[in-house]
């Protein structure tokens, strides 16, 4: 996958190299613990160094090798509604909202535990904002269980959101029950024949292994062929060694791994090489998104994955403050413009989250979907061609003149300039007139008209129904 003019990018050559061989060297030295008889034998069938009693595979590179050149180059993510079907290909990157966070600070209220009704409100309010292109649910509510959420997730999204729809890897059951509600609702959408609105996400868990139920349930989308990102999630000086380096090797074997297995069950299955690392902080034991090493590590990590050719993902948007403040945006505005500069395809948490991912706010969340509408402006870049250069304009007009009544003006200001929902850029008499609002007070109000006037492309309601109900059957399923 050819790096854009444009893309930003860390490694030399020699380094990514360096960062693959000493991750197919773990993979064959060190190998995985894989907890799941079925995925063990998938790997022994092909040839790897399996210890059924252990639970461990080794994995020769020759067989990495081999499955990644299985990988498709891209993929279409489909939406219910075709307007916002995404591309996922590296020409362009897509921003996600707040995802599974346990508490909501909402319009005017202090920080509190989340519910299934705030997820409906958050799901709208990402529906109804330009720059939020993928639906999102943002908590996990308490009356939610674990097992359960990958399903309350996805029957969440569905009727609040006709963007791109993503599932989480809890279980084998809880994934069935997914990919039966995305089949109710492509039954009744113009979709191309085939084709799920869904995208799977499967976290790695560091070092270097994987839980018996993310592994069942992330088999299940496999082997429907969902496209699946798979994001390892390094704690470097932690869960992974302390140097970056270290780190991005470690992490580049634990998708390799899954990625093989992926090939091996469904060759050419669309994947992604996502981004969910960083430092910890050793003096307080949190695991920093704002960090400048999670932003090198997301860097990186697009790196490695143009040189194997797929689609990356990274965490964005996300800030370590506990308010909406100046911290909060100097985090996610850094994070996010490192991904789109990095040519990251999918950026995760890139609007809406606090207090190290464990909060969501509505007014952050509408200030993000700003941030990002400015961050596209910058990584769109400068067109020069005989039209916007405009010599017969500026010829025409002369020394002392103006360009504000010309038809050249009125044709390109509004694609060339970024105009700003929440930004002031008005005079200071101007602005305390109006009552000298803060930008979370302008956040605020934003949040609100949306919350009152947004109403999502509705699904037919025997769909909703038949969400419900399969939702409904966790209780016993999962």
């Amino acid at each position: 996958m050819a790096c854009s003019p444009r893309c930003l990018e860390i490694l030399t050559g020699d380094q990514v190299r360096d960062v693959h061989q000493t991750a197919l060297r773990v993979l064959e030295e060190v190998g995985l613990w894989l907890p799941d008889r079925d995925v063990l034998e998938v790997f022994a069938d092909a040839g790897a160094r399996v210890d059924m009693d252990a639970q461990t595979v080794l994995i020769p590179p020759d067989l990495v090798e081999a499955s990644l050149r299985e990988v498709p180059s891209g993929f279409t993510w489909v939406a219910r509604n075709p307007a916002h079907t995404l591309t996922i290909d590296g020409t362009g990157t897509w921003f996600m909202g707040p995802d599974s966070a346990l508490n909501v600070i909402g319009l005017n209220e202090a920080p509190r535990r989340g519910t299934a009704a705030d997820g409906v409100d958050i799901c709208r309010l990402c529906d109804g904002l330009a720059n939020v292109s993928g639906a999102s649910a943002g908590v996990h509510p308490d009356e939610t269980s674990d097992e359960a959420l990958a399903a309350w997730v996805t029957k969440t999204m569905f009727p609040c959101s006709s963007k791109p729809v993503f599932a989480v890897s809890r279980s084998k059951a809880a994934s069935t029950l997914v990919i039966r509600m995305a089949e109710a609702v492509s039954d009744v959408c113009d979709l191309p024949r085939g084709a799920l609105p869904l995208m799977a996400v499967s976290n790695t868990v560091s070092p270097l292994y994987n839980t018996p139920g993310q592994l069942a349930g992330m088999l299940e989308y496999i082997r429907q062929g969902i496209p699946l990102l798979i994001s390892p999630e390094v704690q470097a000086g932690a869960t992974g060694p302390a140097t970056l380096a270290g780190a991005l090797a470690q992490a580049t074997a634990e998708f390799l791994g899954h990625a093989t297995l992926a090939q091996l069950v469904n060759p050419g299955i669309p994947l992604v090489y996502g981004c969910v690392s960083s430092a910890l902080d050793m003096r307080t034991a949190i695991l920093p998104y704002g960090a400048p090493e999670a932003d090198l590590l997301c860097l990186a990590t697009a790196q490695m994955a143009r040189h194997y050719g797929i689609p990356s993902r990274g965490t964005g948007g996300s800030s370590d403050a506990h308010t909406l403040g100046m911290q909060a945006g100097a985090e996610s505005l850094m994070s996010n413009l490192v991904c789109i500069l990095a040519g990251v395809s999918i950026v995760a948490h890139g609007a809406g989250e606090l207090q190290n991912t464990l909060a969501v706010s509505f007014e952050k969340t509408v200030v993000d979907d700003e941030l990002i509408g400015m961050v596209r402006r910058l990584a769109g870049g400068i067109d020069v061609s005989s039209e916007t250069l405009a010599f017969d304009v500026i010829r025409e007009i002369g020394p002392r003149g103006h360009f504000l009544t010309e038809d050249h003006t009125v044709k390109h200001y509004r694609n060339e300039h970024f105009i700003p929902s929440l930004l002031v850029r008005d005079r200071y008499e101007t602005w305390t007139a109006g009552g000298a609002k803060r930008m979370e007070e302008r956040a605020r109000d934003l949040a609100q008209h949306l919350l009152d006037t947004h109403e999502p492309l509705p699904l037919p309601r025997h769909v909703v129904t038949e969400l419900d109900a399969i939702y409904a059957s966790t209780r016993v399923a999962v």
